[in-house]
């Protein structure tokens, strides 16, 4: 128990950054190992996401055909063409939005991709001729072995 309560007051005193690294490396971590566990809850979403839209659906329908005595047909007939007026409503607005996005996406790339370079270029600067040697042989040696797995 005095274990868990260690781990607790740790973890208390970790930096955001740090809390935010660690259960991103467990997610990611947790999908490649259990995959399956995503998978099935994705499915079972979708599944009740698709009972509600036949629900409401079906609630629409009736509620049309009893308070304008329409028949089942022309009901589902007007239900239809709301749906699709809704759907071509959302694609007018996504197809409008969609060149602001990109062009606020590439930049937001860009911009991170040089401060990227930057901090990358910084740091080796900064790094002892000792250390850059070591940084070196060990890309070297990724490199070599991935070149014999390739291969073989």
């Amino acid at each position: 128990m005095s274990k868990l309560i260690d781990l607790l007051l740790k973890i208390q005193y970790l930096t955001p950054f740090q809390r935010k690294t660690y259960v991103s490396s467990g997610l990611i971590g947790s999908l490649i190992l259990v995959p399956d566990l995503y998978l099935a809850g994705a499915h079972y979403t979708l599944e009740f996401l698709h009972i509600f839209y036949e629900s409401l659906c079906f609630m629409l329908e009736e509620l049309i055909g009893h308070s304008l005595h329409l028949s089942k047909y022309h009901s589902q007939l007007i239900l239809f063409y709301a749906q699709v007026v809704i759907v071509a409503g959302l694609a007018y607005k996504i197809w409008r939005t969609a060149p602001r996005l990109y062009h606020r996406t590439t930049a937001y790339l860009r911009a991170s991709w040089l401060k990227t370079i930057k901090d990358g270029k910084q740091f080796w600067t900064e790094l002892p001729g000792r250390k850059r040697i070591k940084v070196l042989a060990g890309c070297m040696a990724g490199m070599f072995g991935l070149y014999f797995w390739a291969t073989s």
